[in-house]
């Protein structure tokens, strides 16, 4: 990705509690002469699994991992498990939890250029090369659209709007559902990812949930809260000193949460009337995947500096650990499907399936 300028390149970090780049404003922020905001944080290297819980099987390696339904299509609604989708490379993925840890289900041969993935409330959104591509909870293609360059990120929302970022341009742009441009807006540098966040607190008056995007900027650690329908930018956070991964929950509750490597924490922000920082959570070594757990209200972190899966509570207000287990090396990749089971993914492509009764609860 492509570093920014100097004045870009410091920032206050989480531990002081100094949020930059709050608001609609510029990206501009003041801080240490040290800091490596601007360049993209990397997973650091595990040790050797020891006893890893659940069942472990190889796998061809994940690109990205999420769920193919969010809350407000006809599983989610019923609380039902979910599917979950992962991308590989030249393949799309899609069925239960245990079918993808099994590295089964619904096979999708698409491009190798399908390089991002996002969840969508019935399906997932694919950017390959400069297309966006969408298919639905069974892997059946629905449409595809021309983006204004190769797609960095993409989501669409339930009205079919899509926000696109791409390579080279620090601008998102809004599209309809048949790709006709809406507007653009300048963001941010570097997007490298979307994820859409759901809040019933500010539901319609059939009570549908608003949906928003929570663009990602690694390298610059910033999350922008975009609202797609209302094609507007609604606030902008930079925290930490590169994010590593973001997870929202099965639930549209507003949350969202992501990892800070370089810092070794995670972070949790709300999405209400604008994005806010809530809390910031001391982890283990190896900050990486992370996993917003909605129905349990647990958030999931795993460490690859010493193998383990942390779950933390949130509800005080002040963050608790409840528990931990051990897991495979070089964690890439969590997600759920609602059911309470977990499905953690390795950089080599190896699944973690743990059941929910080998974890651990709140009491």
């Amino acid at each position: 990705m492509t570093p920014t300028a100097a004045t870009l390149a410091a920032v206050a970090t989480v531990s002081t509690l100094a949020l930059a780049g709050c608001g609609s404003g510029s990206d501009d922020s003041e801080g240490d002469e040290e800091s490596v905001v601007g360049v993209v944080a990397t997973p650091a290297d595990s040790p050797e699994a020891g006893n890893p819980v659940g069942e472990v099987s190889e796998g061809e390696p994940v690109i990205g991992l999420v769920r193919a339904s969010l809350n407000g299509s006809a599983d989610g609604a019923d609380g039902e498990p979910v599917p979950v989708a992962a991308l590989e490379e030249g393949a799309l993925r899609i069925g239960s939890l245990a079918e993808v840890a099994d590295a089964d289900g619904e096979e999708v041969a698409v491009g190798d250029d399908c390089t991002t993935i996002s969840g969508a409330v019935d399906g997932v959104v694919l950017g390959c090369g400069s297309q966006v591509r969408v298919f639905d909870a069974e892997g059946k293609e629905t449409t595809s659209v021309d983006a204004p360059g190769t797609v960095t990120s993409a989501t669409q929302s339930p009205s079919g709007t899509f926000l696109v970022t791409v390579e080279g341009s620090d601008k998102s742009y809004w599209l309809e559902s048949d790709g006709e441009e809406i507007r653009s807006e300048t963001m941010t540098e570097t997007a490298d990812g979307v994820s859409l966040v759901g809040n019933t607190r500010n539901a319609d008056d059939d009570g549908n949930p608003e949906w928003r995007a929570a663009l990602i900027d690694a390298a610059q650690s910033s999350v922008t809260d975009l609202d797609i329908d209302g094609n507007a930018r609604m606030a902008a956070l930079r925290n930490g000193q590169g994010l590593g991964t973001v997870s929202a929950g099965t639930d549209p509750d507003g949350v969202l949460v992501a990892s800070d490597p370089r810092q070794s924490q995670a972070l949790v922000y709300n999405f209400g009337d604008v994005v806010r920082h809530t809390q910031s959570v001391p982890t283990g070594d190896g900050t990486w995947a992370v996993l917003w757990d909605s129905t349990r209200e647990l958030m999931w972190v795993s460490t690859t500096g010493d193998n383990t899966l942390t779950a933390y509570d949130l509800s005080s207000g002040t963050p608790e650990p409840v528990g931990e287990v051990s897991t495979s090396a070089d964690v890439r990749h969590i997600i759920d499907d609602g059911s309470g089971d977990l499905l953690l993914v390795s950089a080599d492509g190896s699944r973690e399936l743990i059941p929910a009764d080998e974890l651990p609860r709140k009491d």
